[in-house]
């Protein structure tokens, strides 16, 4: 079921229903409030991915961070661990990271869910514990997923 609501909002990325829907599970205490958690995060992922390739701050915080890639001789289809990007480009994906969570936390907001919105924008940390705390809660301790 969850591959087939996914494969949906990549074709169609709207997931405010599907958030209301868990929001709704979670009131009713079907489902734990970090469970909660981890569903926005699972249907907000199509909303990173369509704003990377339609906002105008990420793409260019994108063509700079290409450029600092090409400046140190990383490879077309090469990426850095983080530990081993150099500076300039840490920044760079810091800030994408900040904008990228800037555009989830506005739609979350026109969703009615401005707590969850707060928490993912302000307190990412916090936010990304909750929705690993509900996956285990949803799926079980040794549940295993491809990423």
């Amino acid at each position: 079921m969850l591959i087939r609501i996914r494969q949906d909002l990549d074709a169609r990325p709207e997931p405010g229903a599907w958030i209301v829907a868990a929001r709704t599970l979670s009131e009713r205490l079907i489902i734990s409030f970090d469970a909660l958690y981890y569903f926005a995060d699972l249907f907000t992922e199509c909303l990173w991915l369509e704003a990377s390739g339609a906002d105008p701050e990420l793409l260019r915080i994108e063509s700079e961070m290409a450029a600092v890639e090409r400046a140190h001789g990383l490879r077309e289809e090469g990426y850095w661990h983080l530990d081993d990007a150099p500076e300039e480009w840490r920044a760079l994906s810091d800030a994408w990271d900040v904008r990228a969570r800037e555009i989830v936390a506005a739609m979350l907001r026109s969703y009615g869910q401005s707590d969850l919105a707060e928490e993912f924008e302000d307190r990412p940390d916090e936010f990304e514990r909750r929705s690993e705390k509900g996956r285990v809660d949803v799926f079980g301790e040794d549940a295993e997923f491809d990423e």
